[in-house]
């Protein structure tokens, strides 16, 4: 009877000795993937920190003055240079069709048998 008491107890303690060993496992695990992450987020601000570092050079503003507020230094010239030739071509036709008035009929005349409403 002492024996199974004892048997009992021990296999007790076995049980609660796993169970404490696997939490310990699992908190490890935890602790290694927010160490990772934490690795992650420090990489991630010595970044922003290094482009906020860029921002405030005068390299930048120039840039930024030069893109959105059209700023141009002194003895420099703008040049604007269309980004697509299509683009320049499209609004050729548009404004040839709109340089033509037409009459109330004519326009009518185009609405229906004129393909695209071309010219």
């Amino acid at each position: 009877m002492i024996l199974l008491v004892v048997a009992g107890i021990v296999l007790v303690g076995i049980f609660s000795l796993a169970q404490e060993a696997n939490r310990r496992w699992q908190y490890r695990q935890e602790v290694a993937q927010l160490q990772k992450k934490a690795q992650g987020l420090e990489a991630k601000v010595i970044e922003l920190d290094n482009l906020n570092t860029y921002f405030r050079t005068e390299e930048y503003q120039e840039k930024l003055a030069r893109e959105k507020l059209n700023f141009r230094a002194e003895g420099e010239q703008v040049v604007l240079v269309p980004r697509d030739h299509e683009e320049v071509e499209v609004t050729s036709q548009v404004i040839e069709s709109e340089e033509k008035n037409y009459s109330n009929p004519e326009l009518w005349w185009r609405v229906f048998f004129v393909p695209d409403n071309l010219s």
